[in-house]
């Protein structure tokens, strides 16, 4: 899994599910959370810091996720990037493939299966990091 002292950006323009997310990261050890409330913010925050991975929602307002990490990717072609979604929107999941996403997580998260989640998802990420 990915080191305890690792960078996590949240991004989605719901205040719970960044909430939620951040209360399930922090079980699993992870304290070293920032948060976004669009893509605008979310690309400015990853340019700003030492990010090691992000979760991103696909559908916010101002800067869509899949337009965030288009231009996230311009600077960071190797960070993690997992989208959030409660859409299974086929052309959005090619778009977001295009730019290289590590995985998808299906919204909403719940208490009973999101720390599973997450904690196999930093699993892919750190195995990730170790490739690249």
């Amino acid at each position: 899994m990915l080191n305890k002292d690792a960078m996590i950006l949240i991004v989605d323009d719901m205040k719970m599910v960044r909430t939620a997310i951040k209360k399930y990261l922090t079980t699993l050890g992870y304290t070293n959370i920032i948060e976004a409330e669009n893509g605008a913010e979310a690309v400015s925050k990853s340019k700003d810091n030492d990010v090691d991975i992000v979760f991103m929602d696909i559908v916010m307002p101002i800067m869509t996720g899949v337009e965030a990490l288009k231009k996230i990717r311009e600077e960071k072609t190797n960070l993690p990037v997992v989208m959030l979604t409660s859409i299974a929107d086929q052309k959005m999941i090619d778009d977001c493939q295009s730019y290289g996403v590590l995985d998808y997580i299906l919204k909403p998260i719940n208490a009973d299966s999101g720390p599973e989640i997450l904690k196999r998802t930093l699993q892919k990420a750190y195995l990730a990091k170790g490739a690249a």
